[in-house]
């Protein structure tokens, strides 16, 4: 799995690149070890404006490339920390949604088979 992370009008610490290493490779590895597709991870966190000081203005933003397939997760936090663990359970759901219709379509056609 190809992984790359980018800052946005921050810079990234050794801590911030283990958090996002911690919370959101290892859940992508988790849920897509099976695929033997090639899979690759682009992260984006950042400031949104550099001039508001209050307000959810950090931002986590996530495109898992899943063969030809993309899936695209993106929120917005009052700290760092916070927009990392919304888009962890947003990028899930998406996840979830897409092994479920892969799965849901594998038994589709399962069952018209088995009609025949």
């Amino acid at each position: 799995m190809r992984v790359s992370l980018k800052g946005t009008n921050i810079n990234l610490l050794e801590s911030t690149r283990e958090y996002v290493d911690r919370k959101l490779v290892r859940m992508v590895d988790r849920f897509l070890i099976k695929d033997d597709k090639p899979i690759a991870l682009d992260l984006e966190v950042g400031k949104t404006t550099k001039h508001h000081r209050t307000g959810p203005y950090f931002r986590a933003e996530a495109n898992l490339s899943i063969g030809k397939k993309l899936l695209r997760a993106e929120a917005l936090g009052e700290n760092l920390n916070e927009a990392v663990d919304l888009l962890e359970e947003e990028l899930e759901r998406e996840i979830k949604k897409f092994k479920e219709r892969k799965r849901a379509l594998m038994l589709k056609g399962a069952r018209k088979l088995k009609e025949k």
